[in-house]
């Protein structure tokens, strides 16, 4: 019973590795297609796309709609926006390797505020995984943590709603249908990004048929499935989990930069990449088979 436990958590954390894939395509894409869509816009296009894509890939499951779905997916679709939002106005006064940095650092947060939520701990092998995760991000992004301004902590706002998204979407996701929740998230998100539109006249823009691609590529994979796949797998893992698997996004990005743009990391980037996969491994080394470990994990 254990070992099968175990192996849905491995497979959990697995999905939840996929997503970061999915999500480190995403940044080089974005950043190609912000070339010709402004950044509102474009926020509301994929968010909306994506909004369109899970109410109708949920459609035979609306009927179980309750009021109960709808609370929990307006907070944690609340958060996701204050994730995007905060994000996007500290990006343009802090550089891109700080905000890469600061984001991160919810791997550090989600078992911080799990503790004083709940009182849970991380295991041992995790708490280590976390120190090597934050010490590559560091390396990785390059970040200059001696000049913070006020860019800097809107993004560390941003981490903290990431933070939190995690731990709710752990606590709300085991209550509820899984399509459900998605939509319902998803569509908050979505309607929130919109609301702000209508402070901006887009009508002289035009887009190309490969930026609508793009446009559609992220809704997809950068949004419809890497949320339904979080809301389904934190159902068989842990919030600490999570967030250090998702230490491994810029990673992936670092990667198909390179492929896709030819982008070369240094050599701290490197070894601040290899790091954070090395602290995802050691998190998931079985040392409770000698006893090291906390009995109560987030």
């Amino acid at each position: 019973m254990v070992f099968w436990i175990m192996n849905k958590q491995l497979k959990a954390d697995l999905g939840l590795l996929s997503i970061t894939v999915f999500w480190g395509s995403t940044f080089i894409i974005s950043k190609l297609t912000l070339l010709e869509i402004p950044l509102l816009l474009f926020l509301v296009m994929r968010l909306g796309l994506a909004a369109l894509m899970i109410d109708l890939i949920a459609l035979k499951q609306w009927r179980h709609l309750n009021t109960k779905i709808i609370s929990h997916g307006f907070i944690l679709g609340s958060l996701l926006y204050a994730s995007y939002f905060f994000q996007m106005w500290g990006i343009q006064y802090t550089s891109a390797s700080n905000a890469g940095f600061i984001t991160g650092l919810s791997v550090v947060m989600v078992p911080v505020f799990g503790f004083f939520l709940d009182g849970s701990k991380p295991s041992l092998t995790v708490t280590i995984g976390i120190i090597l995760a934050v010490t590559g991000l560091f390396l990785l992004t390059g970040a200059d943590l001696f000049s913070w301004n006020g860019g800097d902590l809107l993004v560390l706002i941003c981490a903290v709603t990431v933070a939190f998204h995690i731990l709710y979407t752990g606590k709300f996701a085991p209550q509820h249908n899984v399509l459900l929740l998605t939509a319902v998230q998803l569509s908050t998100v979505a309607l929130l990004a919109a609301s702000a539109l209508m402070f901006y006249d887009f009508s002289a823009t035009e887009i190309s048929g490969k930026a609508y691609r793009a446009v559609i590529y992220l809704a997809a994979f950068g949004t419809v499935y890497p949320y339904l796949m979080q809301t389904q797998m934190q159902k068989f893992t842990t919030t600490t989990r999570t967030a250090l698997i998702f230490s491994m996004e810029p990673v992936f990005s670092a990667l198909f930069a390179y492929l896709v743009a030819k982008e070369m990391l240094s050599l701290s980037g490197w070894l601040g990449g290899a790091l954070i996969v090395l602290g995802m491994i050691f998190s998931e080394l079985p040392l409770q088979k000698i006893g090291v470990f906390n009995k109560r994990q987030t």
